[in-house]
């Protein structure tokens, strides 16, 4: 039987900072429900990631458009859902983003100073699973990372 409990849902606006609040609120719940350091600072940076990307390419950098975070505790499994009404990410440009290669930013190669692309690689080393939703206008990421409770 599947059980969830300890839930935490907020909606905010897109902004260039929203991420930073996201952040700070976000880190309390995971603080409550006994959730380690080290997996908080991971699952963080997969967040302010996911809430960027939300603002940067689902909205075009345009304030004030709704950006919905949930996070729950499912079977010793902590879930978080950050949805976005802007525009869809297609299947192929997600399956190219999560399957992408770090590429480590060599000071001789200016090929390699590109930041764009690697938010998606660093999500997925660092969580357990992520998958991608289009339903109703709402595009939904959803993260999952295993807890030791």
């Amino acid at each position: 039987m599947e059980t969830t409990k300890c839930h935490f849902n907020k909606q905010y606006k897109s902004s260039l900072d929203v991420s930073r609040d996201v952040a700070e609120d976000i880190k309390a719940f995971w603080l409550d429900v006994g959730l380690k350091e080290d997996v908080i600072d991971q699952i963080e940076l997969c967040l302010v990631e996911l809430v960027n990307n939300a603002y940067e390419h689902a909205y075009q950098l345009n304030e004030g458009e709704p950006i919905e975070l949930n996070s729950y505790i499912k079977n010793n499994e902590l879930v978080i859902e950050i949805a976005d009404y802007g525009e869809s990410m297609t299947d192929e440009e997600f399956e190219k983003a999560v399957k992408g290669t770090f590429i480590e930013p060599d000071p001789e190669d200016p090929e390699t100073w590109m930041t764009s692309g690697r938010g998606f690689i660093i999500v997925v080393q660092l969580t357990d699973n992520l998958e991608y939703e289009k339903a109703g206008g709402k595009n939904t990421f959803k993260l999952y990372k295993k807890t030791e409770a």
